[in-house]
């Protein structure tokens, strides 16, 4: 039997992907963020689509913000033979430094549609970031 030349790459090729598309779960681990920072606040906004509100913990810090959660397996192919699942199931965590101090204690919190907005005011005091010192 006589082969392409081009058909063991395809084939190769197709294998490739398949393997990784089965070990890449590290997109389905982690919220997609935005971090906004304004003259009085900073805006943390992540993309957590298929989470209860009840499922998420968030806490805020001077200067971070960690939100964690969890993805829940439902049972709604309880008598069904799955052939294919994609959906990611389980726990997620995630720090996110904030670019300014901030006052935690006036932290707000929306989560509509599956994104969770954070408004958070920045801190009256400034803070150190470090000063450059000329040797003499």
């Amino acid at each position: 039997m006589y082969l392409k030349p081009i058909e063991p790459f395809r084939e190769i090729e197709r294998l490739r992907r398949q393997m990784d598309s089965l070990f890449s779960f590290e997109d389905f681990e982690r919220p997609r963020i935005d971090v906004i920072e304004t003259e009085n606040e900073v805006k943390v906004k992540a993309e957590i689509p298929g989470i209860s509100k009840d499922d998420l913990d968030i806490v805020v810090y001077d200067e971070e913000v960690r939100i964690s959660g969890e993805f829940k397996k439902s049972d709604e192919y309880k008598d069904e033979n799955l052939r294919r699942v994609e959906r990611y199931y389980g726990s997620f965590s995630r720090v996110v430094p904030l670019p300014a101090e901030v006052k935690a204690e006036e932290a707000r919190a929306e989560y509509k549609d599956g994104i969770l907005t954070l408004t958070i005011p920045k801190s009256d005091r400034q803070t150190s970031r470090g000063k450059r010192i000329k040797l003499q």
